[in-house]
């Protein structure tokens, strides 16, 4: 056995090695840039990057400028400005402190910065490449910094070919560029893609007008305002209604005290706050902004500096969850100065109005003393910034529904129920079995047997009571023929004819969804879209699938770019779906509408084969089961 000795590595092999934490990819180098230009003062931050930032990266600001003596130790690893002693790891009040950034990115790629200060008469211009310092002279320049960086993993070869395509990677970074508008509000930012200006903020100190910036106008009648303090944190923001909502999480963003985070906890404790106000599936619009004592939150918990941990997780996710819900119902509730000093989160109980609600705070409250710590490791932060993103991780995909395992919902009288929120927001009932728990019989599907069932009658002209042999059933009748006329909707043929819109639709997306509708413009004309660009970020719509309506065009590309994003394409019946459902819907018979008997049997005989789901297009159940046992067990004829 060969004995390898130990040695110390190279400064630029360490170099190297320490940049695949801080820069992943050109979205990381921007993220870096431009944090350290709002540590350094500066209202005004200009962002181009060309080829998505492999090519060419610049980043210039009106800052205080780097001192001409401290240009070439900014570019040593582990050189700051902000941060020089232990204790300082307990407030930390700057968006940088690591002293990684300036050398991980010039270990990587060809970089040179022109700086000044504001008293100095000339600035100081620096050339590196892969870390060697080439040159290094005075220069004319205005006061603050500018950095360029080309070629980006010129000598990294294996982490280049990992890169996405230039157009995904020109989103990454606009996606992080529009969480920098909305997170500093004072600072004018503007960011050119290809030689074409995409953001350009006011920094004029508005939220309003930041997500005008980024989302369009079309977007501000669907906030309500938030607002929270008591004392011990301090949430401001805006929140949307159920028309904004989307089937991924791209559109939330949440800062805390100015730095962006992605932070499962709070995304939660906001979809809490929701309640029955969206569907399953579909996630809020969010701008949060968590102002908290530094010594209360920990931001050093990763490099990459994007997830941070609180003294108080439960504390936080509740005042999360008090400041949306208050938003939702027209509110601005301000506790007490009782409330305000007490501590537990328990203690907000007060601000509940039933009894119900203090039971989802309580359920909340499991749900994140459950949750594990996100991101002690690299693998962690990523699997954080997955969920973030909308992309589903393992354990998401493991609590989405399964809409074909469609089996009768047994009453579960025979024990006690507890509702219970897992960390991925999904709610699952918990049922006590009785001390002498019956053997549990495999769920099969129902089938009506048309000529051994007897229809008892029907309660409230909605819910249908059927007895066949030891067993009732309880059936919806609107879910029951919502579920029939869906099903006889999507086995027709689906054509995608297009229609011609009177009026071209111009629509303004995300970064992240702009390059996914233009990947993917082929399928999209396929389904019956007629798309093309219309400036930055913006496409006009010329025609849609026929039947579409105008009021649902929007959403409908939405819901597409989001199933794209989850699992990669998009069917014609993604694309149809939601119109398929409002369709049966409108159809089936009314909840509330009498009806006779051969009405009931005709309605029953779809099911009679148990080929037909027992969920209705929106996941409803069609029908329960009560089963003799359970009748006698109620009423003590068993115990």
């Amino acid at each position: 056995m060969i004995v390898r000795r130990i040695q110390v590595l190279d400064p630029q092999l360490a170099n190297k090695i320490a940049a695949g934490e801080v820069v992943e990819r050109p979205a990381s180098v921007v993220k870096e840039l431009v944090e350290n230009s709002l540590d350094a003062g500066a209202s005004s931050v200009t962002v181009e990057i060309r080829e998505g930032g492999t090519e060419y990266i610049r980043v210039t600001d009106n800052g205080c400028g780097i001192a001409a003596d401290d240009v070439s130790t900014a570019f040593l690893r582990h050189a700051t400005s902000k941060l020089n002693s232990v204790e300082g790891l307990d407030g930390i009040e700057t968006l940088g402190f690591r002293g990684e950034a300036l050398a991980s990115i010039a270990a990587v790629s060809h970089v040179s910065m022109r700086t000044r200060t504001e008293g100095d008469e000339y600035g100081t211009l620096i050339k590196i490449d892969g870390g060697l310092v080439k040159d290094s002279s005075p220069c004319g320049c205005p006061p603050g910094t500018s950095i360029e960086v080309g070629e980006l993993f010129y000598n990294v070869p294996a982490r280049l070919k990992f890169l996405k395509s230039a157009r995904a990677e020109a989103a990454a970074v606009g996606d992080y560029m529009l969480r920098l508008i909305l997170g500093n509000t004072g600072v004018s930012f503007k960011f050119i893609s290809g030689g074409k200006p995409v953001f350009h903020s006011a920094g004029d100190g508005s939220l309003e007008n930041a997500i005008l910036c980024v989302y369009g106008g079309d977007i501000s009648e669907h906030l309500k305002r938030v607002y929270y303090d008591d004392g011990y944190v301090l949430i401001e923001g805006f929140c949307g209604d159920e028309y904004v909502s989307k089937s991924n999480r791209v559109q939330q963003s949440v800062f805390v005290n100015g730095r962006y985070i992605r932070s499962q906890q709070i995304s939660y404790a906001a979809q809490r706050a929701y309640n029955t106000r969206l569907m399953t599936g579909r996630f809020p619009f969010l701008v949060l902004s968590v102002r908290i004592s530094p010594r209360e939150v920990d931001v050093n918990v990763h490099p990459n500096k994007l997830t941070v941990r609180f003294r108080d997780e439960e504390r936080i996710a509740s005042a999360v969850m008090l400041a949306v819900k208050n938003a939702l119902e027209n509110e601005t509730v301000l506790p007490d100065a009782a409330e305000a000093s007490q501590p537990a989160a328990e203690d907000v109980y007060s601000v509940f109005r039933s009894d119900r609600e203090r039971e989802y705070y309580s359920f909340l409250n499991d749900a994140v003393k459950e949750a594990e710590p996100l991101n002690e490791t690299e693998k962690a932060g990523e699997k954080a910034a997955e969920a973030s993103d909308g992309i589903k991780p393992e354990a998401a995909a493991k609590a989405e529904p399964q809409s074909e395992v469609f089996f009768v919902q047994d009453s579960g009288t025979a024990g006690a129920a507890a509702e219970r929120i897992d960390l991925n927001g999904v709610v699952h009932y918990d049922f006590t079995p009785p001390k002498k728990q019956e053997p549990i019989e495999k769920a099969e599907p129902v089938r009506f047997d048309m000529t051994a069932f007897r229809i008892i009658g029907v309660a409230f002209n909605t819910y249908i009571f059927v007895e066949q042999g030891e067993s009732v059933y309880i059936i919806d009748q609107h879910a029951a023929h919502e579920r029939i006329n869906y099903e006889k909707l999507i086995r027709d043929e689906l054509r995608f004819d297009s229609q011609l819109l009177l009026t071209s639709h111009v629509m303004k997306l995300t970064p992240t969804e702009y390059a996914c509708l233009m990947d993917n413009i082929e399928r999209f004309r396929e389904l019956g879209f007629e798309i093309e660009e219309f400036g930055a970020l913006s496409v006009s719509i010329h025609a849609v699938p026929t039947g579409t309506k105008t009021e649902s065009i929007e959403r409908l590309i939405h819901d597409m770019i989001g199933t794209i994003v989850k699992q990669g394409s998009v069917t014609e019946l993604d694309v149809v779906r939601g119109a398929l459902i409002q369709s049966s819907c409108k159809h089936a018979i009314k909840a509330g509408q009498p009806i006779d008997n051969a009405s009931i049997e005709s309605l029953l005989s779809h099911y009679a084969d148990g080929s037909t789901p027992l969920t209705c297009p929106h996941g409803r159940p069609v029908m329960i089961r009560y089963t003799k046992r359970e009748f006698e067990k109620m009423f003590k004829r068993i115990v």
